[in-house]
């Protein structure tokens, strides 16, 4: 298995890139840390906002008679992995889209977190991936799913093999289905919430998945290597609605 990575946000995590080479350096630790990020930058001021992400997933979310998003994904060519020292991001070539409520969302990429972002009843997991799709009028929806141990996830083993091991890019010869990321049941959060990384924009429509996917000890261990406990603290619900669909 190789040791080769990479990651990010095609929309969100270019002006974080940006940042970066403007000096607004950004870190899960210490004194750049999530505490500070509102602090690091004017660009960064939302990351105190009231509707930030992630959160704790619980017993509190209200049950709806609403579904999950309508998922309208295609095996697609990887066009790009990059380490982008904070996480290992994918894009892909015309992978499909999601609805939401009537609005048309097409993807965008997807990336790793080491230690999961969000927590299910106080639990966080070892691993979550964020998939992330644009409306046409610009907004954000992210379909997050947790993995826990268990079972090795094939499509994780097909990846670590590209991850870039320092910061990069790769453009490997492979495809990936982004249905593979999809648990067995649907049961799913829903809520209102933003970006998990600087600028932190209240601009995303989550959801998480109830039922996590499976990965082995030792492809947790590559994240962990690579990315150590690279997610945000969860953030305040306040005054949210946080919705159990279907």
């Amino acid at each position: 298995m190789k040791l080769a990575l990479a990651a990010g946000l095609s929309l969100c995590l270019a002006p974080m890139a940006l940042a970066e080479e403007n000096g607004n350096h950004w870190e899960y630790e210490g004194a750049h840390g999530p505490a500070h990020w509102a602090e690091i930058s004017h660009d960064y001021q939302s990351c105190a906002g009231t509707e930030q992400s992630p959160i704790d997933l619980n017993g509190y979310a209200v049950q709806a008679a609403i579904n999950p998003p309508a998922v309208y994904w295609r095996n697609a060519a990887v066009t790009d992995v990059q380490n982008n020292g904070h996480t290992f991001q994918v894009a892909l070539d015309n992978a499909g889209k999601i609805v939401i409520d009537g609005v048309d969302y097409n993807f965008l990429q997807f990336h790793f977190h080491s230690g999961s972002e969000h927590t299910l009843n106080g639990q966080r997991y070892p691993l979550e991936v964020h998939l992330v799709h644009q409306s046409a009028d610009g907004r954000l929806a992210v379909i997050g799913v947790l993995f826990q141990r268990g079972a090795s996830n094939p499509l994780l083993d097909q990846l670590i093999d590209v991850m870039p091991g320092n910061v990069g890019h790769a453009r490997p010869t492979m495809s990936v289905n982004l249905n593979d990321f999809l648990p067995g049941e649907w049961e799913s959060y829903r809520y209102q919430g933003s970006l998990t990384t600087p600028p932190c924009s209240e601009i995303v429509s989550w959801t998480v998945f109830e039922h996590p996917l499976t990965a082995s000890a030792d492809q947790f261990a590559v994240f962990e290597t690579i990315f150590p406990h690279s997610y945000r603290p969860v953030q305040p619900t306040n005054r949210r609605f946080v919705l159990h669909t279907n």
